[in-house]
């Protein structure tokens, strides 16, 4: 898509105030956060074009705008995709799978963990014979998760063998794949997003570890810690399995 540079400047500032806050973003909190060097005119008029393109969006009386699963996505593709993960949490992870991978019960319960703290999301673990998840109250930090529907319907998901396991190998891809807001399919999780990969686990024959959380998640941790615990996998089972 192609946007000017300062389209690019003020849609990147809306994502970041989103982020923070999952509330809508005014041009004059854009002027008073960031040097964009224009005013707060302007700002609403390359606002007016931005949602023309589908990238922002309004749901209140107020003049704010919220950025669209598709400003999300491609802030992910664009902005984020090339960044790589702390090494501290690479070590972390490396090691801690390293560490247990000749106990199938204590790698799971290390992965769980581990994602979960790092990540500041619910963490699953798809297996051929079970479905294992943690960091329920992570969701908690999220003011869009106090709507008890939209938790239901989590818990559902995650209680449902069936359901998770289509999901996943219906939307599976090479490397991490991401499903953000409305793109799952699902009205209470319009507010989520969904990331997850296919992963080497002892003779399992579908096997994928994800993350499930709001989708202002920190995109930058997620895709490359679930791209680590893959890699780790493959290093400390391969020879062996």
């Amino acid at each position: 898509m192609d946007l000017t540079e300062r389209q690019r400047e003020i849609l990147t500032a809306i994502i970041k105030e989103f982020m923070q806050e999952a509330d809508e973003v005014g041009s004059l909190s854009l002027v008073e956060k960031y040097d964009l060097g224009v005013s707060s005119a302007t700002i609403r008029n390359e606002m007016v074009k931005l949602m023309d393109l589908g990238l922002l969006e309004k749901s209140h009386i107020s003049s704010g705008r919220l950025p669209t699963d598709q400003a999300l996505r491609l802030y992910v593709t664009n902005v984020l995709g090339r960044r790589e993960l702390s090494p501290l949490v690479s070590v972390e992870i490396r090691q801690g799978i390293y560490r247990d991978r000749f106990d199938k019960d204590v790698v799971i319960k290390s992965i769980l963990e581990i994602l979960s703290k790092e990540t500041e999301s619910l963490v699953f673990l798809v297996l051929d014979d079970q479905i294992r998840y943690f960091g329920i109250t992570q969701l908690f930090k999220y003011s869009e998760f106090k709507d008890i529907e939209k938790l239901k319907t989590i818990f559902s998901i995650l209680e449902d063998d069936t359901y998770l396991r289509d999901m996943v190998k219906k939307y599976s891809s090479s490397g991490v794949s991401l499903l953000i807001g409305g793109e799952s399919g699902i009205k209470e999780l319009t507010d989520c997003a969904i990331a997850f990969t296919k992963i080497p686990f002892w003779d399992e024959e579908q096997a994928y570890v994800g993350v499930l959380g709001s989708k202002r998640m920190d995109y930058s941790v997620v895709i490359p810690a679930l791209n680590e615990v893959k890699n780790a996998l493959n290093a400390s089972m391969s020879g062996w399995r």
